[in-house]
């Protein structure tokens, strides 16, 4: 079964699909490059008496998609007319002379029996299999592949000229020239798709894109454009000379051959996995499963720069719904965030990097909370990693710490003991110890330290200590304890005491524990007034109670017999009853109170010195 975490995330409900932005445009197809009007009779025999809503006597369309749908000449359907002939013929002023493009208006009058046929026919054209079929006919899979094979993607332009049309038995001159006059689209609409090399000629289309010092062109139609991207929508309305010309140069700083493809082929068909699939034979296969699997082959992992070209192609054209398909092929690369297989680990830190730098929280968070999780670290922390920016490792390591816990901080300690380990003898090591390893080694020594009495601390690690050198479990614990004992201080003394005590009751006579035991005597032999609380006569705490750590008077009377007979110190000094205790407390307190009395006189004498200097400046 498909784990949640690898399935798309869902495109948000601002950015619309190309099945809904075709519903849209279906509504108002004027609005875009809508340059057929049909006219509807004004007499339908198919309406039903129950129908409340009129039906609309317009209804508008695109022509190439109607060369898709419709194969038969549009006269079958009526008659047909431009605007200035329509107005002339029926004496009306009320048809606009051409769409708010700049397109003109081509005319069918629908004839009664054909109304019902033109309605269905016109909301037919406006779905994703017609524009796909649009782009097959365009010859758009069959050029752009053999342009890919070939290594350099060369013109995609297909239009051929014609010199002349017969319609209704007259010949009228149809001269195309470089800027596509509008005037001659509308005597192609008008010649009723009659023949195969007019229709043929309709289905190319009529906007030529470009990139600067490239060979490289894609003729695509404008309505589509209009309708799916919003650079191109802003530029066509706008009042500069490029809103009205038929070929558009893109910026080669934003542009490669390829991102401009993959930009082309989502227009058509809201994803682009045609072009991936040419790179990749298996890119479907991949991104469809949920774990790494030895039976397809992976991608390159210069995959990432063509998905890096395309975001910043997406990008620039404000093309946010292309920016949301890279993002889930990316996780879907990913397989979810729900991988720990090999070549998620060699794909993990460059969706991080893509996600970082273009500022897709959706990518690169989750990425960086799969790599954070402790069990990934033995398969997921690979050479590639060390790719992430500072930052990111920053994030990482911050990750893995917010995640420590009593319950897993020796499995974690071990993991990362093992990576060092293995790192070792790399041209990386510095690079591992630096960012990673070091910091995360030295949080679990300190998270260690203050919680060495915690039973499952205390088993796992005892666990650990059973499996005997040279194991590298056994190695790792024992690191581990020094790495404690070198932290050892007042406050996290009597953790550590009371953590020893239980490795010794659970392994009385192994080596490691041996040590730790001769390392805490020592360190309380020379340490041991600090943990002391002198009693008052009256039986009051003569510093307070009140302290930062747990003083002797908190320990339990077994552990400071103990603790008494190993560094030979009476247990009424340890209690703060005996003459030595009291005696160093009181030494200790006359001391501090001399260095209180030493800073107020040296602040008194400056404040002397700095008055005589003002004075003498006046």
């Amino acid at each position: 079964m498909s784990s949640p975490l690898a399935q798309a995330i869902s495109i948000p409900p601002e950015l619309l699909s190309l099945e809904d932005q075709l519903v849209s445009l279906h509504e108002h197809p004027e609005a875009s490059y809508g340059d057929v009007l049909f006219v509807m009779p004004s007499i339908n025999k198919h309406t039903s008496p129950r129908l409340t809503i009129p039906l609309p006597s317009r209804v508008g369309a695109h022509s190439a998609l109607l060369a898709v749908t419709y194969s038969k000449p549009l006269s079958r359907l009526g008659d047909i007319y431009s605007s200035a002939t329509y107005e002339a013929v029926h004496d009306v002023d009320i048809l606009p002379k051409s769409s708010p493009c700049n397109l003109p208006y081509i005319i069918v009058v629908v004839s009664p029996e054909n109304d019902l046929v033109v309605r269905k026919l016109v909301a037919s054209c406006y779905r994703p299999v017609v524009i796909r079929n649009l782009w097959e006919k365009m010859g758009g899979k069959r050029e752009m592949l053999s342009a890919l094979d070939e290594g350099v993607l060369y013109s995609c332009n297909f239009i051929k000229s014609h010199d002349t049309v017969a319609v209704d038995g007259d010949v009228v001159s149809v001269t195309l020239n470089e800027d596509g006059d509008a005037e001659d689209i509308c005597n192609i609409i008008m010649s009723s798709f009659s023949s195969f090399s007019l229709q043929d000629q309709l289905l190319q289309g009529d906007m030529t894109l470009k990139i600067e010092g490239e060979n490289v062109s894609f003729t695509v139609h404008k309505f589509l454009l209009d309708l799916r991207v919003p650079y191109f929508s802003t530029m066509f309305r706008s009042a500069f000379s490029e809103a009205s010309m038929n070929e558009h140069t893109l910026s080669s700083e934003y542009f490669t051959p390829l991102s401009l493809a993959i930009v082309v082929q989502y227009i058509y068909f809201d994803d682009a996995e045609l072009l991936f699939s040419w790179k990749w034979t298996d890119f479907a296969r991949y991104i469809n499963s949920t774990k790494c699997t030895t039976d397809i082959n992976p991608p390159s992992q210069d995959i990432f720069d063509i998905f890096i070209d395309a975001l910043v192609s997406a990008k620039f054209l404000q093309l946010e719904s292309l920016e949301w398909w890279i993002t889930n092929c990316l996780i879907k690369i990913a397989h979810g965030f729900a991988c720990n297989g090999a070549q998620c680990a060699r794909f993990l830190p460059g969706i991080a990097i893509m996600g970082y730098q273009n500022n897709i929280a959706e990518l690169y968070k989750p990425c960086i909370s799969w790599l954070a999780k402790h069990s990934n670290i033995s398969f997921l922390w690979k050479r590639n990693l060390l790719s992430l920016p500072d930052e990111l490792k920053a994030e990482l390591v911050d990750a893995v710490k917010s995640r420590v816990a009593v319950s897993n901080v020796t499995p974690l300690y071990l993991r990362l003991y093992n990576l060092r380990k293995n790192t070792e003898t790399s041209i990386f090591k510095d690079d591992w110890e630096q960012s990673l390893v070091c910091p995360l080694l030295e949080y679990c020594g300190d998270f260690v330290s203050t919680h060495f009495a915690e039973p499952r601390i205390v088993f796992s690690a005892a666990r650990g200590i059973h499996h005997k050198p040279p194991s590298i479990t056994y190695h790792a614990v024992e690191d581990l304890f020094s790495l404690v004992l070198s932290k050892l201080n007042k406050f996290n003394a009597t953790a550590i005491w009371r953590g020893a005590d239980c490795y010794t009751k659970l392994i009385a006579s192994a080596p490691i524990v041996d040590r730790l035991n001769l390392a805490l005597f020592s360190w309380f032999a020379e340490n041991w007034r600090d943990l002391v609380v002198i009693q008052s006569s009256n039986g009051q705490s003569f510093l307070g109670s009140k302290t930062e750590f747990i003083r002797f008077n908190e320990w339990p009377e077994e552990s400071l017999q103990k603790l008494s007979l190993q560094i030979k110190v009476p247990l009424s000094d340890l209690k703060g009853l005996g003459a030595a205790a009291r005696s160093f407390e009181l030494r200790k307190e006359k001391w501090l109170e001399k260095c209180r009395i030493d800073e107020v006189n040296r602040m008194m004498r400056r404040r002397e010195l700095l008055k005589v200097r003002e004075e003498d400046k006046c």
